[in-house]
């Protein structure tokens, strides 16, 4: 064997030998880059799980924390309006009777002699009072009776508005939610004495403004009353006094929600009683015997609760009922009362969960991958090492020598790249294929390394942003009301509404309740933006709305309460955005229907017959809501027949474009509009509509929210 041959021999041994040593290389590699990647999931998705855990728990409690404070202020801050109207009542009273030569005597109605209807002020007195009145006490009265303009406007807001004489008479005006006529006991009549009231003593004692603790009044609603003493020359003159119903009071905090099914809020009073509560039954729920919750045999929650006594606020995690509950609260400082909400631990703790086993499958994704980078890598390495040796049979011994220095370099420092060091560059200056090949695994190590930095982060990143935004538009969808099953099989009329948001979440929304059992009160509205900004301020705009048609309902009067609203949504809107409103309330009984149109699209009215056109106002048209304080708002009203219709919507449904940039436009509208109304069910005529502007879209982007609320007047 001449030295060619031995040489091409030594060369295609050495080769076949690195050959073996580098597979044997590589998978060790594969193997112990299994174990690290492993390793890393098993460590990343603990630590991912814990600081999840921690941050989401931070979140919780501080949502809570402020959740309650809210609710809190919200009731102080309307019990402070009740404050400032009682003192204004009294400073009142005090100025007719400290200058009575600037008033005519004025009679009020005797509930005795008179009918008296509801808002209406009256004068009664006692027969005990009677037989002993005289001229100047007579002229008392009278003068007094002046107070009823005051009366008048207080008595569209609360239930009770009185002022109790020293001498034993009063002056009163009492409100019904539904108007009408009020009936007195013969008890009343005869022998009512505001003098030996608890809500008199107690305000003529304290010399200031006082909250009595809750009652039952005589109509069977939980009360409390705020009171303030008045004088004239000779000390005290008498008590005036207002009653609000405090189930109204719990109403206001519990229009929102923070959490899921597991939230339950309640009222404490300073004694440790459950006065109101979302539970049923358990340790927070309401009881007819008296029950001390600092007494409760779970140390935890008494301790909590003895703090809720002393008028502190904090977020602890406490024991209710067996489970473990993070509890918030925070005083009501007007009552001495305090407010609580509660939600489980194992709530708070399953994003840690989720995080964690989101982590585990992007790291085995990406152990994965790195797998078939490694079987790619050997398997062109088999390809190169086997031409190498093909070629070497054909060169001299020179060209094996100089081949095979070259390789051996190449195959050290992959080699070393295998074993997991990305920062390895291979040296290799030979001019030939195999600089390239050295030159090519250097560019692979740098795009491996960037390309897991890259990989981890924007995982992570996707992952947080899909989870926020799914959760958002759950609760978004769940803050909609929804016909089934309060409003459905309703005799008197027959509601439908829809809302598809053109992202995850949207800024249009609609909205139904009873303001009583005769008024049906219907919403549709739309916040300028997108996404999550207009959600928030959606969220925001609907409370508010909801919050002052339930409190106005006994006067009717919502363009105060559109008025009042968009002064509330000026306040602190740093980011100046608005929002378009039709708000309307049906009469069950009589189809007298009454709206405020904020600068929203106009609404199709069905007439009978099927006549269908636009609700068009006169004169120039209200502007949204949020764009400036004092803006005035107008309300109007028209009456339905049975079986006719109004149909509100968005500009989502008129400003829908089809792939030529073509606007669904208001005559089509109002065209598939007809064709679908006559006798069809609401929910049918929203269906038929919506297909209309979906096949007129075909496969443009939806590129706003689209709502749609329908309402038939049945009749009776």
């Amino acid at each position: 064997m001449d030295i060619r041959r031995r040489m091409r021999l030594v060369v295609l041994s050495g080769g076949v030998l690195s050959f073996v040593g580098l597979l044997l290389i590589v998978g060790v590699g594969m193997m112990l880059a299994g174990e690290k990647v492993t390793e890393r999931r098993r460590s990343l998705g603990e630590s991912a799980s814990a600081f999840v855990g921690s941050f989401a728990g931070a979140q919780t409690r501080q949502r809570l924390s402020d959740h309650v404070t809210e609710k809190a202020q919200l009731v102080d801050r309307e019990l402070e309006h009740t404050r400032q109207d009682v003192e204004s009542l009294a400073q009142t009273i005090t100025l007719i009777l400290s200058e009575p030569e600037h008033y005519a005597p004025r009679r009020l109605p005797n509930p005795h002699e008179d009918v008296i209807i509801s808002g209406e002020p009256y004068l009664n007195i006692s027969d005990a009072v009677a037989a002993e009145a005289d001229a100047g006490l007579r002229q008392e009265m009278g003068i007094a009776g002046n107070i009823a303009d005051t009366l008048v406007p207080l008595s569209r807001f609360y239930t009770g508005t009185f002022i109790g004489s020293r001498n034993g008479w009063l002056i009163a005006a009492d409100s019904k939610p539904d108007g009408g006529t009020l009936h007195f006991s013969e008890k009343f009549l005869k022998s009512y004495d505001p003098r030996e009231m608890n809500w008199y003593k107690l305000a003529a004692e304290a010399g200031k403004v006082i909250f009595t603790d809750l009652y039952v009044d005589t109509n069977g609603n939980r009360c409390i009353t705020c009171a303030a003493p008045f004088y004239d020359a000779q000390g005290l003159a008498g008590v005036v006094g207002i009653d609000c119903n405090a189930e109204e009071i719990y109403r206001q905090t519990g229009t929102t929600r923070t959490g899921g099914a597991t939230s339950a809020s309640f009222i404490m009073n300073r004694d440790g009683e459950i006065l109101f509560s979302s539970k049923k039954e358990g340790e927070l729920a309401v009881v007819e015997s008296r029950r001390d919750l600092r007494q409760s045999a779970g140390k935890s929650l008494a301790l909590e609760a003895a703090a809720m006594t002393s008028g502190r606020s904090d977020v602890q995690l406490v024991t209710v009922d067996g489970k473990e509950v993070y509890l918030a609260y925070a005083p009501m400082e007007s009552l001495g009362w305090s407010f609580g909400q509660t939600i489980e631990q194992a709530e708070v703790n399953y994003p840690a969960q989720y995080a964690e086993d989101s982590l585990r499958n992007q790291m085995q994704d990406f152990a994965d991958d790195m797998q078939g980078v490694f079987l790619q890598l050997a398997g062109g390495g088999t390809v190169f090492l086997l031409i190498l040796l093909g070629l070497v049979l054909l060169i001299s011994a020179k060209a094996s020598d100089h081949f095979v220095r070259p390789l051996l370099s190449l195959t050290e420092g992959v080699k070393e790249i295998a074993q997991g060091n990305l920062d390895k560059k291979l040296e290799i200056k030979t001019g030939d294929e195999i600089e390239l090949l050295a030159d090519s695994v250097n560019a692979m190590t740098v795009d491996l390394k960037e390309y897991m930095a890259n990989l981890s982060q924007a995982t992570a990143e996707k992952e947080r942003i899909a989870t926020e935004l799914s959760v958002a538009r759950k609760i978004q969808a769940g803050m909609l009301p929804s016909v089934a099953p309060d409003f459905s099989g309703q005799t008197t009329f027959d509601l439908d509404a829809v809302m598809t948001p053109a992202k995850e979440v949207g800024g249009d929304f609609y909205d139904f309740y009873m303001l009583d059992e005769n008024r049906l009160a219907v919403t549709v509205a739309d916040v300028s933006g997108k996404g999550v900004p207009a959600a928030l301020f959606m969220v925001v705009a609907k409370n508010v709305l909801q919050n002052l048609a339930m409190a106005a309902k006994a006067h009717g009067d919502f363009a105060e309460v559109v008025t009042r609203a968009n002064d509330r949504l000026c306040e602190g809107n740093d980011q100046m955005m608005f929002v378009t409103v039709f708000f309307g309330v049906l009469d069950l009984r009589t189809g007298e229907f009454t709206y405020v149109n904020a600068g929203h699209n106009p609404p199709l009215l069905l007439r009978r017959g099927g006549e269908v056109s636009y609700l068009l106002p006169e004169g120039k048209p209200d502007k949204p809501l949020g764009l400036m304080e004092g803006l005035p708002y107008r309300q109007r009203a028209l009456t339905l027949a049975p079986g006719e219709m109004v149909f509100l919507y968005t500009d989502g449904v008129t400003e829908a474009a089809n792939e030529e940039a073509e606007l669904y436009g208001e005559e089509r509208l109002q065209a598939d509009f007809a064709r679908a109304a006559s006798d069809t069910p609401v929910r049918e005529i929203l269906a038929s509509v919506g297909e209309a502007v979906k096949a007129h879209a075909g496969n443009a982007e939806q590129a706003d929210d689209i709502t749609m609320l329908g309402l038939r007047y049945l009749g009776d």
